[in-house]
């Protein structure tokens, strides 16, 4: 694998020394004519220039569901309205991280006609820093290589609460000029270390006056634990495209025989290695409650090796027919080698995937899809998804829409048994989690208004109950949310307001907030001859009081508790932003009114405190030449 990584870099090194894209004469309309595609998208597109809400810089913050981590952002994360995937088939069940990795389907695949490049920077100090670049060149029209990276260093306020990371993507697409083959291939690495310190030892953290000024003086539960995550991932995308070849004119002096396609067959391949670890070099016995395997140290690890071939047979839109109907069916097969402690087995998980919809188009009325997959490896069979969309298109931009999932899913490997030197069970009776889920969208555009409502129905649920283990409740339950936002959009005036109310049948299960809100108030106006915009605004979250899950480093995961129970107050961030053709600059203050209330601080999970009053500045730029 080392070998094929080397020349492939040796390669795209090649292409880009000897490769020349020139444009002989300035063309405005060319010069900015740079669009991207993801494997989940195929439409091109261009990339990302909205400056409404740009001070959300953190990826948690950009979601239309709040989140809270562990008071130091890049930390583990939780959701404060209920979400639940039900995948179904292998899953190794560490998922506190992953709205921070790069993955197969969120790498761009760009098509410039001259080179771009995206870069960012924020910096709050020596307490955040973030940087990023992404770069995309065309080296011929039909060949495109580009890169993407990212490196965050928060540091954090309190003792031992570094959480680092590097995120690394390069990739290259490739299409032939007669339009008969594309090709997508891209290199991932996620890395990411965290110092676990156990939160807070101390219930005056807030009120006593050293601690109040210096948050590094207050004793933590753990100084030496660290939990580090790492996934190397290289992907292979191709299709053939099979259609009638039709002589097509290029420029006024050629011409050429361009495949007009009416299907497609699709292979992807990609080799995935993934490792989570936990490092403690002390016993901690105060902490946790036993040392089961090593009495001096800890050094917990999960692997998986995965490699995935899936080949996929499907129609495509036709102009001249706008309501085709379309298909799509095809096999994934997954090989998994997974290793934990002295557990060492290999998976074979095969999947029959199945769609059908209408082409959609500007004009359509109606809307649908369905998709299905069926798991059919002797370790998973029984397990089943089914997803479907229906909608109604109106005029002026409004559509309501129906979406829904039916699943049966395989527990994870982490749910079923794990081996750690503090926590070691074998789960043996868990039975497959039954889910239906209904959502039902309206959304007006013109007007600035979405309004979500979602409905849960969850049997075999699985949580990590007071004991920090994993429980399967052997009842319904039911879950319904309800998300709203609506935004006021003037010359001068942007009113932004998020709304999430949901009801959970068993409290004592699912533990969140039965209500939050986001809203954003700014005034914007042009100076300079117009040329340099600026927005200066403010932010109020708020959620109501919840009996909030506590957080285990060992296991990565948050588990019920009834000790603290969260309480809050409606926080305010101060913004100032300033947009100057491609280039945005945002001063941001976190948390302002820290210390106004009777209440002087914020614990967003037991022991763990919400950020101080604290600063950002960031920046970033977009380059076309």
């Amino acid at each position: 694998m080392k070998k094929i990584l080397i020349l492939y870099f040796i390669s795209v090194i090649n292409f880009l020394a000897f490769g020349q894209n020139q444009i002989t004469k300035p063309n405005p309309k060319l010069y900015f004519n740079t669009k991207y595609v993801t494997l989940d998208n195929p439409k091109l597109r261009n990339p990302d220039t909205i400056t409404e809400n740009f001070h959300r810089h953190n990826i948690t913050e950009k979601q239309f569901v709040p989140y809270y981590n562990l008071g130091n952002n890049g930390s583990a994360y939780y959701p404060l309205m209920f979400q639940n995937e039900n995948q179904i088939g292998f899953k190794h069940g560490f998922n506190s991280f992953d709205r921070y990795y790069y993955t197969p389907n969120s790498v761009k695949y760009y098509d410039t006609k001259t080179p771009y490049t995206y870069l960012d920077f924020v910096f709050g100090g020596t307490e955040e820093i973030i940087g990023g670049a992404e770069f995309a060149y065309n080296l011929k029209p039909n060949y495109n290589v580009a890169f993407n990276f990212h490196r965050n260093n928060f540091k954090g306020k309190s003792q031992h609460q570094v959480c680092f990371s590097n995120l690394f993507s390069l990739q290259q697409w490739f299409r032939t000029k007669n339009n008969f083959y594309d090709l997508k291939v891209s290199f991932i690495y996620n890395g990411i270390k965290n110092q676990e310190n156990g939160g807070w030892n101390a219930d005056d953290v807030f009120t006593d006056p050293i601690y109040k000024k210096r948050k590094g003086f207050v004793p933590i539960f753990l100084d030496d634990a660290v939990n580090k995550w790492s996934e190397r991932n290289v992907n292979i995308y191709q299709q053939f495209r099979l259609g009638k070849k039709v002589e097509t004119v290029i420029n006024d002096s050629v011409t050429r025989k361009m495949v007009h396609p009416k299907y497609v067959i699709e292979h992807q391949f990609s080799f995935d290695h993934w490792k989570f670890s936990y490092k403690d070099s002390e016993t901690d016995s105060l902490y946790y409650q036993s040392l089961l395997y090593d009495t001096d140290s800890t050094d917990d690890f999960t692997k998986t090796w995965t490699i995935r071939n899936g080949i996929y047979f499907k129609n495509l839109p036709n102009d001249s027919v706008p309501k085709k109907f379309l298909f799509s069916a095809g096999v994934q097969i997954d090989a998994i080698d997974y290793k934990h402690r002295f557990n060492h087995q290999t998976f074979a998980d095969i999947q029959l995937k199945a769609s059908i919809q209408n082409q959609q188009s500007d004009s359509s009325f109606f809307d649908y899809k369905v998709d299905a997959t069926v798991d059919v490896a002797p370790s998973y069979i029984g397990d089943f998804s089914v997803n479907f969309l229906g909608r109604l298109n109106f005029k002026k931009n409004m559509s309501v829409g129906l979406l829904g999932e039916v699943s049966l899913a395989t527990p994870s490997q982490k749910q079923t048994y794990y081996f750690g030197n503090h926590f070691s069970y074998h789960n043996r009776n868990l039975k497959k989690i039954f889910q239906a889920k209904i959502e039902a969208v309206y959304e007006w555009k013109k007007q600035l208004l979405y309004a979500h409502i979602q409905n849960y129905f969850i049997q075999n649920f699985i949580y990590n109950d007071t004991d920090r283990l994993p429980k399967q409740y052997n009842k319904p339950l039911n879950i319904l949310v309800v998300k709203l936002r609506k935004e006021f959009n003037t010359k001068h005036i942007f009113v932004g307001t998020e709304i999430y109310v949901q009801w959970i049948s068993n409290t004592n299960i699912i533990r969140l907030p039965v209500f939050a809100m986001k809203q954003t108030l700014y005034y914007k106006g042009g100076f300079i001859s117009g040329k340099l915009n600026a927005q200066l605004g403010l932010d109020i979250n708020y959620n109501t009081n919840f009996m909030g899950n506590a957080y285990n480093p060992a296991l990565a995961t948050f588990y019920n508790q009834d000790n603290q129970k969260l309480k809050f107050y409606p926080m305010l961030d101060l913004f100032f932003s300033l947009h100057v053709k491609r280039t945005n600059i945002f001063f941001r203050a976190i948390h302002v009114n820290q210390g106004m209330f009777k209440q002087k601080g914020i614990y967003t999970v037991p022991n763990y405190g919400y950020l101080d009053r604290t600063y950002r500045a960031g920046i970033t730029w977009q380059f076309y030449d």
